[in-house]
This record gives C-alpha cells, sequence and structure tokens, in this order.
C-alpha cells in the first residue's frame, strides 16, 4: 500500500540520492532541497510516497501567490513504482495546494524524450507551450507545459 506525507528534514538524504539516480544531470543539493523545504506550506508544497517505509516517489511545487503561476519543481517515480497512480496522485495534491493558494495556472518542464510522464501531463490536462533547448544539457531538451486553473 501506497501512502502519502509531507517530507521531513530526515528524508533529505534519501531524496538526494534518488534526485541523483533520476536526475543525474541536474540533482539538487542537501542545501537545495532545505531550502525548498523551508518555504513548506507558505510558497511550497511537496509530498513523498511511501510503500513498506521506503520514499518510492517524491513531488513539489512553487505557489508564490495569488493570481501567479506556480512552478512544479519535481516528480519522480522510482523504477518498480511507475504506473501505479503515484505521480497522478501527488500532481492531483499539488494542483490542490496551488488553487488554495490562488495560483492561476500551473507549468512544468519535462524532457523530451520523457514520453511516458508526457503523455500523463496530457491526460491531466496540460498542454505544450514552448520548448526549452538543452534545459538538461547539451542536446536535452524541455517541454514547457502548463494547465490553466478555471
Amino acid at each position: 500500500m501506497i501512502t502519502y506525507r509531507q517530507p521531513m528534514a530526515l528524508d533529505i538524504p534519501t531524496l538526494v540520492v534518488l534526485d541523483k539516480e533520476y536526475f543525474p544531470y541536474s540533482p539538487w543539493s542537501v542545501a537545495q532541497f532545505k531550502e525548498e523545504f523551508a518555504g513548506i506550506p507558505a510558497t511550497r508544497f511537496f509530498e513523498v510516497a511511501i510503500s513498506d517505509n521506503q520514499i518510492v516517489g517524491y513531488a513539489g511545487v512553487f505557489a508564490p501567490g495569488d493570481g501567479a503561476v506556480a512552478d512544479i519543481l519535481t516528480v519522480t517515480v522510482i523504477n518498480g513504482f511507475r504506473r501505479q497512480g503515484i505521480a497522478k496522485k501527488m500532481i492531483s495534491d499539488i494542483e490542490s495546494y496551488c488553487q488554495i493558494k490562488g495560483s492561476c495556472a500551473i507549468m512544468l518542464e519535462v524532457a523530451t524524450e520523457n514520453t511516458g510522464a508526457i503523455s500523463l501531463y496530457e491526460n491531466l490536462g496540460y498542454s505544450h507551450v514552448s520548448t526549452r533547448s538543452n534545459y538538461y544539457g547539451s542536446g536535452k531538451d524541455a517541454l514547457v507545459m502548463q494547465k490553466e486553473f478555471i
């Protein structure tokens, strides 16, 4: 069974290891996680997915306030736990937080070769608005996707 909770400082070492594995071109450091977590709950929302006392997914968003566009900072589900609705649940929770904060829309970047994630985002109502060349390093482009809140 998968459970969800807000991350805590003790999770940071695990999150740093996972970020290095899943985002080797630009992993977050301990300091970056601490800085982002310092914004919880004022402008940041983070969530971890847990199975058998292990983190199997994590996601976070920056929502600066009323009328602003929120920015999904990360969504990660580890191999072996994908396609079980974990990312969909975390994104739903992120969207709820953003709507409470008064965000007018939410955006994200996703690697152009990550077709599974792109498909998920499209199914959740996100549209491709632009492409960022070399966003993830040389030759690694990102789609910028956005969802408007009505």
